[in-house]
């Protein structure tokens, strides 16, 4: 049965009568941050949130804190365990009536100083463990459910760091590369040392490891517009820098003096985006008619540096945009994809 945690049928129903068409939303990373924002706004808009959370403790969390929405009962979607992922989408498939939108939002950022990585339950390396294998899995998993009933749409919060011509993608050093995709699935608890990194090096670096994992969203998110269903159109987007987010919290442990001069600078520079506009932009393209699959299937949008847009129409706006020439790679996305299906086959 659906849990109940601090969610009211009788709201439920009244946001069903003033929605026209209330989408059913299974978002991951909805707790906090850009995910909790948007779905704050995708509640009160009276649509159904369903929050793949890392625990039942956070998803309850997270329905408080949106304002409603659902817990699918003994059913947490830890990304960071393949097993907790599969019995999710199991639960999913039985207890979701359909599923319109598949956002995939959910993000770890190791810290740039740790000597060795952190590792998922099944031994890969964390970051891209979590970030890309795990929505990986998930997406794999909820396919036929999102196609069904006339399809769906596939979301992939990505960034600006994938892309080592643009200033965040050149900060700390090293840039975003997967190189031959050696130490992609290297489960290192069997294997240590072994490959670290997703391009086959040993020496771990977290601030890298983090652009790798964005790279990896973009180049899923354009491979999926080829594979999967034509119904279901898959996009991807740069929510803006946002110094705010938990993402940034082992800069703070790190150096709390850094980290909050870090964010007075981006403040006063104007670069920093506002947690409440990235929420907006990824409730728009969740729901979003404009977003169509002839016009959109496979894009990756994005604003300038300064822009506060949330969408296309209006000034400076949040646009599509090229990526960077590696997550244009049609090869590389092609490899990716298949290596990763590897990785992931024992839980399909």
């Amino acid at each position: 049965e659906l849990s109940t945690f601090h969610f009211n049928m009788s709201l439920l129903v009244e946001q069903q009568r003033q929605t026209q068409r209330p989408l059913h939303i299974v978002m991951t990373g909805s707790a906090q941050g850009i995910g909790l924002a948007a779905a704050q706004i995708l509640v009160k808009q009276g649509h159904i949130v369903y929050h793949a959370c890392r625990s039942v403790g956070r998803g309850e969390d997270a329905v408080h804190a949106a304002g409603g929405g659902v817990v699918l009962e003994n059913a947490p979607c830890d990304l960071g365990d393949f097993d907790s992922i599969r019995k999710f989408a199991q639960v999913v498939e039985k207890q979701v009536p359909k599923l319109d939108v598949l956002c995939l939002n959910a993000g770890i950022a190791p810290s740039s100083t740790a000597p060795k990585p952190r590792l998922t339950v099944q031994g890969f390396e964390e970051c891209i463990g979590t970030n890309h294998l795990g929505h990986f899995l998930l997406a794999q998993l909820l396919r036929k459910k999102l196609a069904a009933n006339g399809g769906g749409r596939l979301i992939l919060t990505a960034s600006s760091v994938h892309d080592p011509e643009q200033s965040a993608g050149k900060s700390g050093g090293r840039t975003a590369t997967l190189g031959d995709l050696s130490g992609l699935g290297v489960n290192l608890k069997i294997r240590s040392p072994g490959a670290t990194m997703v391009d086959g090096a040993v020496e771990f670096h977290g601030g890298k490891a983090y652009k790798d994992s964005k790279l990896c969203n973009i180049l899923m998110c354009r491979q999926a517009a080829k594979v999967f269903e034509k119904n279901i159109t898959s996009v991807c987007f740069n929510p803006g820098f946002i110094p705010t987010t938990s993402l940034f919290d082992s800069l703070r442990q790190e150096s709390w003096w850094k980290a909050q001069a870090l964010t007075l600078f981006a403040h006063v520079m104007g670069f920093a985006v506002p947690l409440s506009v990235a929420g907006e932009r990824l409730a728009y393209l969740t729901t979003s008619d404009d977003i169509t699959p002839k016009q959109h299937n496979g894009s990756y949008f994005t604003a300038p540096a300064k822009s506060k847009a949330t969408r296309p129409s209006q000034e400076n706006g949040f646009h599509v945009v090229e990526p960077s020439v590696e997550a244009r790679d049609e090869e590389v996305a092609g490899r990716l994809w298949e290596k990763s299906l590897e990785v992931i086959h024992e839980w399909l």
